[in-house]
């Protein structure tokens, strides 16, 4: 086994070149999402699948959006699935760049580019080790399955969340892709509840606003008790691994003019949940101190709805998948340690049908949508070592 995982490792290290000149295509092959069109890209990844004979197949929910399905030692069991994304958020403005967005520009050991980080570089990464694999013909006793998306950054539904609810995908165990922070072993991530609050009042002249009831003063005073109170609790909430809990004010909209007393105003609400939080009871937690204002301002006239919403999830130290990687880490001499994943992943799609699920890839989460995203390609090369081993090693 040892001189197996030798000879992958070392055809690993004759195909770098090969492996960087793959990340940069998928960088400047445009897969922004919205709107979504991410067929340049799947493209590319079917051309290196065609350079070295590897059938795939592709689903679609969407004409501009596909996925794909690659199966290694198809229908055998155990199967391993390693998920990634090939859609990007936005380049946003390009004045912010200091490089050309979609230019793959390499500075220093560094690849600088839309979504180089989150997260094509897990997905070139994941690829590039199965092709490692399949040229040094591995043994697999159980299935190695690559899947990518093209709708993760926009929800899912188009991506892993079609796939799952029409059963295209059954793994017994997954490894997600995104960035982890130098391919460390996440074992948990936060969910996410988004929720619509509204205030109403009255509307009145401005020389005379008591004779109206202002949303906008009322929405103040709803947002300040909620940040003073539930900051508190968060803070206190045990997260093991993860981040605490949060809730960020995303966007706030009220009243009609200056000269009007305002009777509406609304805000979106990003509550990210911890492991054995659900989104009602973050919708209760929330509920429940309106109400203790109420109490106190019958003029308080509010309502919560809930417009989305991802579960946490936790995957256990001692399960299979975990031990596994753990090992990975040490026989590559990097770090065994489990952290938490600090964003919302595909992952909770295999989580939640009870799929034992971890995350590793390459990056440092703070590049993720930001300008002049970028990544070590240390680390990304790195990551093909990870996914290698780590297949061998569940699968072998």
């Amino acid at each position: 086994m040892e001189n197996l995982k030798q000879k992958v490792l070392q055809r690993i290290d004759s195909m770098q070149d090969e492996a960087i000149g793959f990340l940069a295509d998928l960088v400047k092959a445009e897969s922004i999402n919205p709107p979504g069109d991410t067929r340049p890209v799947m493209a590319v990844i079917e051309n290196k699948l065609k350079e070295f004979g590897q059938s795939y197949e592709i689903v679609k929910a969407r004409e501009d959006m596909p996925n794909i399905l690659v199966s290694f030692n198809e229908g055998a069991r155990p199967q391993l699935l390693y998920n990634g994304h090939i859609d990007t958020v936005p380049i946003g403005e390009e004045s912010a760049w200091e490089v050309d967005p979609l230019g793959a520009v390499i500075q220093d050991g560094v690849m600088i580019g839309r979504g180089v980080a989150d997260m094509k570089g897990g997905v070139g990464a994941m690829l590039m080790a199965a092709k490692a694999l399949s040229l040094e013909q591995v043994p697999l006793k159980g299935s190695l399955v690559l899947n990518f998306v093209s709708d993760e950054e926009t929800g899912g539904d188009n991506g892993v969340g079609y796939l799952m609810k029409h059963d295209y995908l059954s793994p017994d165990m997954v490894v997600v892709g995104e960035i982890t922070n130098r391919n460390s072993i996440a074992i948990s991530e936060k969910g996410v509840a988004v929720f619509s609050l509204t205030t109403r009042g009255r509307t009145a002249h401005a020389s005379t606003p008591w004779a109206g009831i202002n949303a906008i003063e009322k929405m103040v005073k709803i947002l300040h008790t909620l940040q003073v109170q539930l900051i508190d609790r968060f803070d206190e909430r045990p997260s093991g691994v993860l981040p605490p809990a949060s809730m960020n004010v995303g966007t706030i909209q009220g009243g009609i003019s200056f000269n009007v007393v305002a009777d509406s105003c609304n805000v979106l609400l990003d509550r990210r949940t911890l492991p054995g939080e659900t989104a009602k009871s973050a919708r209760d937690e929330i509920l429940e101190v309106i109400s203790t204002l109420q109490q106190e301002d019958p003029d308080i006239n509010a309502s919560l709805d809930l417009l989305g919403s991802g579960d946490p999830f936790e995957t256990l130290p001692d399960t299979e998948i975990c031990r596994i990687a753990r090992r990975t880490m040490v026989e590559l001499d990097l770090n065994p340690d489990c952290v938490g994943y600090e964003q919302v992943s595909d992952g909770r799609y295999f989580a939640e049908k009870g799929i034992p699920t971890i995350l590793i890839g390459p990056g440092i989460a703070q590049q993720a949508h930001t300008p002049n995203e970028q990544l070590e390609l240390d680390q990304y090369l790195e990551a093909i070592n990870i996914y290698a081993v780590l297949a061998i090693n569940t699968l072998c």
